[in-house]
């Protein structure tokens, strides 16, 4: 039984097709935030890895390369808003998109929750007294609204503030070219960092660290998913899926490597909490750091806006695959008339997002670190079961992972080096893959003993036309 709910002409509530593959790039870039990325993520890898972090990025990009590529190749043979999680089910099986589909309704909430709370921290620059929990709790209600608009009306909103964000990353990048140091090339191949209030070379195990989380900085790309029932040719999702991915690549490693080569001093940019900020502060009077505050907090909620927008479409999509009891399941599939946008699952997103910033950071971040590896062994599986099933990499799917089995082949030494950091960080790392490793246990209880036990069993449900092209 079809649990949808359906318009006056008797079909079941859908998308209307109407974005390019260029909306679908700027709302994309959007969510994962170069900006973000680089001024969030980043400063943390500097402080880390010192001069070391050009390296750390541009291997980094390596190793995210590989595993997009991987997604690239299960989102172009299954492309709907269901995102990662049912490329992987249609790959590897209905179980897998199943388990994943569950253990994301834990993470979303916190993922779009850590972006939310990082706007009052950029803004205190220009307005000192404002309170952060009341600044993230105004953000998640205006983001929550502004969702609710048409796609086309936030393709618009999300490209506007694009557009500053990265204008903001190219400043950073032109003023370390413009103001390139004689020691620059032994900067990044002789990679210096601060350890204990000491100025010392940066080894292997610090860079392979920073590594691991550059790699996390940069990835994001296959988000492009979540808007592919609103793209004009989905089928060509996973080209615009690496596309994104290398215009990511430019934007992050750019500021980045701008910031070490040109800091005249490299020890007091390199070691600081904010070392974008106090590079620019070398050559930028005050008022310029304040815009560079600004524009930051701009990609923050640039960043939030879009998530909403595709998360919303993955709930809804977790809906018509009938993943709840009926009446659920009909709530999250209800669109408003005129926008298309699933209000229902944007409400809730909203309420919990906004819950999300009573838990401390640390918790949040337990419930985020150990599932992108997680994601990652079903990436390699997936292109592997795939191929063999013929369910992936087929020419009309016009996007397949370059010489198999080689990215499945790559993942795994990369793979293991993920779970490697993870168990060497014992404050953070480690607990979070035993938490992941219990949520995905209780998702398959879910699924083998609730799913499974419908009167016609349990089978992932996507939009028609891309079933139908599918064979499912």
């Amino acid at each position: 039984m079809n649990d949808a709910p359906r318009s006056n002409t008797g079909s079941p509530q859908k998308f209307t097709r109407a974005l390019s593959g260029f909306g679908v790039i700027i709302l994309t870039l959007s969510v994962l935030s170069p900006g973000v990325s680089v001024f969030v993520s980043g400063a943390s890898i500097v402080q880390q890895a010192g001069s070391g972090a050009v390296l750390a990025f541009l291997i980094g990009g390596i190793v995210c390369y590989v595993q997009t590529s991987l997604g690239a190749e299960l989102g172009a043979a299954y492309p709907t808003a269901g995102y990662d999680y049912a490329s992987i089910g249609n790959a590897v099986g209905d179980w897998a998109g199943a388990l994943t589909y569950i253990v994301s309704l834990v993470t979303l909430p916190m993922f779009l929750n850590t972006s939310a709370v990082g706007i009052a921290e950029y803004l205190h620059p220009i307005f000192p007294g404002i309170n952060d929990t009341l600044v993230t709790l105004i953000t998640v209600g205006v983001v929550t609204l502004a969702a609710l608009l048409n796609i086309r009306a936030n393709e618009f909103i999300t490209g506007i503030f694009m557009l500053i964000e990265t204008a903001a990353l190219l400043l950073v990048s032109f003023l370390g070219i413009a103001h390139t140091q004689p020691d620059a090339v032994q900067r990044i191949f002789h990679p210096m960092h601060m350890a204990n209030g000491v100025w010392v070379a940066a080894g292997i195990g610090v860079i392979g660290v920073a590594v691991n989380s550059a790699a996390w900085a940069i990835a994001g790309a296959t988000q492009a998913l979540m808007f592919s029932e609103d793209m004009k040719k989905p089928q060509t999702v996973g080209r615009i899926i690496m596309l994104a991915f290398f215009i990511t690549v430019v934007l992050e490693c750019a500021p980045v490597a701008g910031t070490i080569i040109g800091a005249h001093n490299a020890q007091a940019v390199l070691s600081n909490k904010a070392p974008f900020e106090t590079f620019l502060a070398e050559s930028l009077p005050d008022f310029a750091l304040k815009l560079v505050s600004l524009s930051i907090a701009i990609a923050i909620f640039n960043a939030c806006l879009a998530g909403f927008v595709g998360i919303g479409r993955n709930v809804y999509a977790m809906g018509r695959t009938n993943l709840f009891a009926a009446p659920i399941n009909r709530a999250l599939m209800r669109l408003t008339p005129r926008a298309q946008a699933p209000w229902v699952a944007l409400l809730i997103i909203g309420m919990t997002t906004a819950a999300a910033t009573f838990l401390s950071m640390k918790f949040k971040i337990l419930m985020l670190a150990g599932n992108y590896t997680i994601l990652t062994i079903f990436y390699a599986w997936g292109v592997w079961r795939g191929r063999r099933m013929g369910r992936t990499g087929q020419p009309h799917h016009l996007y397949r992972s370059p010489a198999f089995p080689l990215m499945v082949v790559l993942m795994i030494p990369i793979l293991v080096l993920e779970i490697a950091a993870l168990w060497t960080d014992t404050d953070t790392g480690r607990p979070s893959l035993f938490i992941f490793i219990g949520l995905y246990l209780l998702a398959f209880l879910y699924y083998r003993f609730v799913l499974l036990r419908r009167p016609d069993g349990w089978r992932m449900e996507g939009p028609a036309d891309i079933d139908a092209l599918e064979g499912r």
